[in-house]
């Protein structure tokens, strides 16, 4: 397992910068996010929440300033988001304190798309970065969500991620069969969407469209649920924020 600090922010940076401007061919998205999981290894060992959550908020504003070179992005949005999503590991760093390892790395994973379904519940919903947006030109990839919704693409990103960290920067060797399992998660839902599915997925503009409230054609599931994935981790997120606040209360008495 890779340990410095700054290898792991230069890793992060590099590969979240080209997965978000190789929007034609987005794969390293897929494991970009990967070595912030093994940052927040680093981290959880630390008596205090906030250690190292500031290099990975600068990974996430590199990365978004890179990928916005080419277009106008206030700075101000890139900070955002970049405070938003390290927020993610916050959260998880904050719980493991309290409430011990039980919950493991997918507590990222859940609070992430919680923040993610706040975003779009917020009035500058349009105006968002979602990390689902990565695979916005590859829409052939992903024709899979017209019932789970836009943002299961955010989260078959950060579960292959999950996969690619507990491979190649959880041991001090690589372990070849998550590598494989992890191309697999990427290769299966492309494979079945190219060539299984007719009917377009749920793109950007669908999920924007269904959440500002305008009349659009959506299947009665997708109109009737929305982002079903993002906002039940939503709930899960606050439940397991309260049980830390509580633990973390009854720890100081």
């Amino acid at each position: 397992m890779i340990r410095n600090v700054w290898v792991l922010l230069a890793i992060a940076t590099f590969l979240l910068s080209a997965g978000w401007l190789m929007k034609s061919f987005p794969v390293l998205i897929f494991v970009g996010i990967a070595p912030l999981f093994a940052l927040s290894d680093i981290a959880k060992d630390k008596p205090s929440t906030w250690n190292h959550l500031e290099v990975i908020l600068l990974a996430f504003a590199l990365s978004l300033f890179f990928a916005s070179t080419f277009t106008d992005t206030p700075m101000i949005l890139i900070l955002a988001h970049a405070i938003a999503w390290t927020l993610a590991f916050a959260g998880y760093l904050f719980a493991h304190h309290n409430l011990g390892s039980r919950l493991g790395k997918f507590t990222i994973i859940l609070f992430w798309l919680g923040l993610e379904y706040l975003a779009l519940k917020l009035p500058w919903r349009n105006s968002a970065f979602y990390l689902a947006d990565a695979l916005s030109l590859q829409t052939n990839w992903w024709k899979w969500n017209s019932e789970t919704g836009y943002l299961s693409i955010s989260l078959w990103i950060l579960v292959v991620n999950l996969i690619f960290y507990l491979a190649l920067f959880k041991h001090s060797s690589t372990n070849w069969i998550l590598v494989i399992i992890a191309f697999l998660l990427i290769a299966g839902p492309i494979m079945y969407s190219m060539y299984e599915l007719k009917t377009p997925g749920i793109n950007r503009a669908d999920m924007i469209a269904l959440y500002n409230g305008e009349e659009k054609s959506f299947s009665k599931n997708y109109h009737d649920r929305g982002e079903l994935i993002t906002r039940s981790s939503a709930w899960v997120s606050v439940l397991i924020v309260l049980l830390a606040l509580v633990k973390n209360k009854i720890k100081k008495k």
